[in-house]
């Protein structure tokens, strides 16, 4: 998992399968709204809270997935 800061409202995360086994999920569950999922992306904004102070407390959030091949 890599994680930027774009800028004070925005992050950038990217997964790859590897990232998505750790988690003990595949790629069709991850891009349903499944339990499973909700739970990684919260484990990811816990970590850009921890690495950057990005704090979505009170906040609407919009997630944008956007599934590309190995390069």
């Amino acid at each position: 998992m890599k994680i930027e800061k774009l800028d004070e409202n925005k992050i950038r995360i990217i997964l790859n399968m590897d990232d998505l086994n750790a988690h003990d999920i595949d790629y069709q569950t991850f891009m349903s709204n499944s339990i499973e999922t909700q739970s990684i992306f919260l484990d990811m904004l816990n970590t850009a809270e921890k690495e950057f102070g990005f704090n979505t407390d009170d906040c609407r959030i919009m997630i944008e997935a956007v599934a590309l091949k190995d390069r």
